[in-house]
């Protein structure tokens, strides 16, 4: 390791050869854990997408969907300028679709066109370790995006060096618990000098020790990690694994100087009662535990937990309720009415 890793002017300054920028994620709004990291060698952008989600009866609210559309033209406004394009997995708050969907992904295909146009595509592999939602939409985007792409590189388990860069990639890890059915990711390490980052995408805390562990023996500095989803049923997540997700949070933030943790958690309005203790751990240890929101100087902004405050305090007028009661029926290539 290095150096301890400072916060300036929202991003995440590891040293002058490598400087890592948080682009969007649940504390800031949206689904995501998108991130931009440039080292004197290159530039990697990690899951370039964000999405909304349908949640307790309620779709996404014309507060969600502007935000979403800004972030979307943020992304794609960084891609323009980087060498690498990372894909840790084939949901789609983590890659953007080649086809119009803009009741919950702002997506079409000219816009995945120019984001990925002419860039090296570092994706899960759609042959190995895969379930079938997955590989369906993993199929789609490779066949979709060779035809813009300069290359399309299968990742798992795969290390390359650019310069004094060294991007690592996991062998493909659960998606959260153990046999889920949501199946697996890949986590990147980016190395540079005495420096390093873990991004861990969708590992939900990590559930799994040996992913943990796996984090742990790349020695980062940073760690951008997926909270687990606490605002789920215990019928859906069991009261035990998420447990096991703090236990594993907790031997990460003995070892590592700055963890981010967002995503899935902060869809949760009592995100911080989980994660106190951890605090507390790090803290403990002179280390740090952020949200995205703290990195970028920002409050959480939690559109999706507060929703339904969120339609109470800024009621929807009839156009924006016509277009919900179309994309009830499909009609999703028609933008939502924001103005």
């Amino acid at each position: 390791m290095g150096e301890s890793p400072s916060v300036t002017s929202g991003n995440i300054q590891l040293s002058k050869d490598m400087v890592i920028t948080p682009l969007a994620a649940e504390s800031l709004g949206v689904r995501s854990l998108a991130v931009h990291v440039q080292t004197d060698d290159t530039s990697i952008l990690i899951d370039p997408s964000a999405a909304l989600g349908f949640r307790d009866s309620y779709h996404p609210h014309p507060e969600e969907y502007r935000l979403l559309k800004s972030i979307r033209k943020k992304i794609d406004s960084v891609a323009q300028s980087t060498d690498l394009i990372v894909v840790s997995h084939f949901h789609h708050d983590h890659f953007m679709p080649f086809f119009q969907n803009f009741a919950y992904f702002w997506s079409s295909r000219d816009e995945a066109s120019s984001l990925y146009q002419d860039h090296r595509i570092y994706c899960k592999d759609i042959r190995l370790h895969i379930n079938y939602s997955q590989q369906r939409r993993g199929y789609n985007f490779v066949r979709s995006v060779r035809k813009v792409a300069e290359e399309v590189v299968y990742a798992d388990g795969r290390a390359l060096k650019i310069g004094q860069t060294v991007i690592r990639f996991s062998p493909a890890v659960p998606h959260g618990e153990d046999r889920t059915k949501l199946g697996w990711v890949i986590m990147t390490t980016i190395r540079c000098g005495d420096f390093t980052l873990v991004h861990a995408s969708d590992v939900q805390g990590p559930m799994v020790k040996s992913t943990a562990e796996w984090i742990i023996g790349q020695n980062p500095d940073v760690l951008v990690l997926a909270g687990p989803p606490t605002y789920l049923s215990p019928e859906k997540v069991r009261p035990e694994i998420l447990v096991n997700a703090a236990e594993n949070l907790g031997l990460l933030a003995d070892k590592i100087p700055m963890i981010v943790v967002d995503h899935h958690l902060l869809r949760d309005q009592n995100w911080l009662n989980w994660l106190n203790p951890i605090q507390r751990l790090a803290s403990n240890r002179g280390h740090q535990i952020l949200t995205i929101a703290e990195v970028l100087g920002l409050s959480e902004n939690l559109l999706e937990a507060n929703r339904a405050d969120l339609y109470q305090q800024k009621p929807t007028g009839p156009a924006f309720e016509d277009w919900v009661k179309k994309i009830r029926g499909s009609r999703i290539e028609i933008p939502p009415p924001l103005d």
